[in-house]
């Protein structure tokens, strides 16, 4: 397709005949003479009474894209060659009313062009010269537009006005010419095209960094909104984005008040209310605990687990292992402040009962999640050292609650268990 037959020489009898001179420049150009062709026509054009010469400008497109074909060519000279050509043979359609040359070439030397800007453009992106790729593209785009506003036609040639394939190859040029702006100003082309589809799911992904990067919430959500329609099986990644975007706003209230929402919004999703739990765990219980002892938290938390508990269904009851972690700090938070009351007034003893009550009630709690998770881990035979480990922490678990309990048979029973494990 892109091996198209250029006319070289026009058998065209003008009624007034051109100089010698002519005639001596479309002989070079027969010859493949191209270096000596564009030294005689651009002398041949240079002169003031031939500066409009229909014939002479189309020469000059002629010459000079042939040279751009030789061998051994450097691709910068290609890329000043190959524009040369083009303002050339525009030049004598501005000076031909008729359009006689290009006309009877049938446009020919345009997609020609086309095609060799392309093709440098890409040659240049291989070897790693990306703002040089990118100016080869630009040129490819710019000549497509023209042959389309002219509406030129060819044979087995379809020329579109949006070339995806060109506009994503100028932008990945773009992108590791670290023009950022400039790739994002050629990706979202492709999204206002609403064009979709596996092989353009990154496009859509490079934006929402872009804006995330930007603090951008307006096209953030523009294209959030796009993509959760077109690629619904990557929601997960969707909503990663949003939660990353919220986290580096850098306000804790903010970020749980996106998790909330979206946990609204996808009511059956595993990775929202488990990721939100381990956000509000660690803010309870973790090295920075700016919300230690905050009940209310906690009661959420609770809640937030119990969500993804049942929304889990990959097996490995990670949200359910997580609930076992955080009853028992719970619990124990709840013993330490019991115990911290050393008043004896009636208010006092009040607070210190309803702190012990609730922390017998949590510790039941979590005594039916422990042994939830000790019967799957016991179904077990070959277990992972992250289960193994989980397995002893919650062994653990049961002896210190049971121990609280004034229950030894039962913390007996699973200090046997925890010493077993060792030996597995």
């Amino acid at each position: 397709m892109k091996n198209l037959y250029l006319f070289v020489l026009l058998n065209v009898m003008l009624t007034n005949a051109y100089s010698q001179k002519m005639d001596d420049i479309n002989e070079m150009i027969g010859k493949n003479q191209f270096n000596e062709a564009r030294v005689a026509i651009e002398k041949y054009l240079s002169n003031p009474k031939k500066s409009s010469d229909a014939e002479g400008w189309y020469r000059k497109g002629i010459v000079y894209n042939s040279l751009s074909k030789e061998s051994n060519m450097p691709m910068d000279t290609i890329l000043a060659l190959k524009s040369s050509s083009y303002d050339a043979f525009r030049k004598n359609q501005s000076v031909d009313s008729k359009d006689l040359f290009m006309m009877l070439e049938n446009y020919v030397s345009y997609i020609d062009l086309y095609y060799g800007f392309y093709d440098l453009g890409v040659k240049q992106f291989n070897e790693k010269h990306f703002s040089a790729a990118m100016e080869a593209f630009k040129k490819a785009i710019e000549v497509k537009d023209y042959i389309l506003m002219k509406k030129y036609e060819y044979n087995q040639v379809k020329l579109y006005k949006l070339d995806t394939s060109l506009v994503m190859n100028l932008a990945a040029a773009a992108d590791n010419a670290n023009k950022e702006d400039e790739a994002v100003k050629y990706y979202r082309e492709i999204m206002s095209a609403n064009v979709f589809g596996a092989e353009y799911k990154f496009i859509y992904e490079y934006l929402l960094v872009h804006y995330m990067q930007k603090d951008d919430d307006v096209s953030m959500n523009e294209i959030l909104k796009i993509v959760k329609v077109h690629y619904p099986e990557s929601i997960d990644t969707w909503l990663d984005t949003e939660i990353k975007a919220a986290t580096k706003k850098g306000d804790l209230s903010l970020l749980f008040k996106k998790y909330d929402q979206l946990m609204a919004e996808n009511p059956s999703n595993f990775i929202l209310p488990y990721n939100y739990a381990a956000e509000m765990y660690n803010t309870l219980y973790g090295k920075d605990a700016v919300n230690a002892g905050n009940i209310d938290i906690s009661n959420k938390l609770t809640e937030t687990i119990k969500k993804a508990i049942n929304n889990e269904s990959n097996g490995e009851k990670t949200a359910a292992t997580l609930m076992t972690n955080h009853l028992y700090n719970m619990a124990a938070e709840l013993i330490d402040k019991s115990n911290a009351i050393k008043g004896a007034k009636s208010e006092d003893l009040k607070k210190k009962t309803d702190l012990k009550s609730l922390a017998n009630k949590t510790m039941d709690e979590c005594i039916v999640y422990c042994d939830q998770m000790v019967k799957f881990y016991e179904a077990i035979s070959s277990k992972s050292a992250i289960q193994k480990a989980n397995y002893k922490i919650i062994l653990g678990y049961l002896s210190d609650m049971y121990n609280l309990k004034k229950n030894p048979v039962k913390a007996a029973e699973y200090d046997k268990k925890n010493a077993a494990a060792d030996r597995m």
